[in-house]
């Protein structure tokens, strides 16, 4: 037997403790999305036969988003968490991932805002939308910091924007979006 390649993955997070690894890092090897996100200081995952972009803040609550995106008939595009400080400029980079993705039908905005203002949240994702001329249908829970706010922008948006005050019902407006979708085609 003879090994004609190898790939070693390391994580991102230990490479403080190996600073000599990271000239072997090859960015031609990573998805061009993915390559893009973290250029951004974005963490994202592209997933297979996905058809719902998931933007959201926090790993534990991209996790939850994308079972909720499950459990309304769906599969998740991609894991995509804007991080808890996310300021306009990563908001708007992170939109614009998501929505240069030719898989995506629908993105679900699911946000818990601390730190990072839902105003400033909704805010990017109306200036990336028109930026890029995106038609694409969102659905949008914003709960916390200025969330009424938040929900009010996306509301007053001249867009394909539903807002959801929870998670919970996110989730059904997605799985009635995605069924009027489906009868439409």
């Amino acid at each position: 037997m003879i090994a004609l390649d190898a790939k070693v993955g390391i994580e991102d997070d230990a490479l403080f403790r190996h600073p000599d690894l990271r000239g072997l890092h090859d960015p031609d090897q990573m998805d061009p999305l993915e390559r893009e996100a973290s250029e951004h200081d974005l963490a994202y995952v592209k997933l297979e036969g996905g058809r719902v972009g998931c933007m959201v803040n926090g790993a534990g609550l991209a996790m939850a988003t994308m079972d909720i995106t499950k459990w309304a008939g769906a599969e998740p595009a991609n894991f995509l968490d804007i991080g808890g400080s996310a300021d306009l400029d990563r908001i708007e980079h992170a939109f614009k991932i998501i929505v240069s993705d030719p898989d995506v039908e629908i993105i679900l905005v699911n946000l818990f805002a601390g730190i990072a203002r839902s105003d400033v949240v909704a805010t990017g994702i109306i200036n990336a939308a028109k930026d890029v001329g995106a038609t694409t249908p969102i659905v949008a829970a914003m709960r916390g910091t200025n969330a009424e706010e938040g929900l009010r922008l996306l509301h007053e948006a001249d867009m394909d924007i539903t807002p959801a005050p929870d998670m919970a019902s996110a989730a059904e407006v997605l799985r009635d979006k995605l069924a009027s979708m489906e009868g439409r085609s």
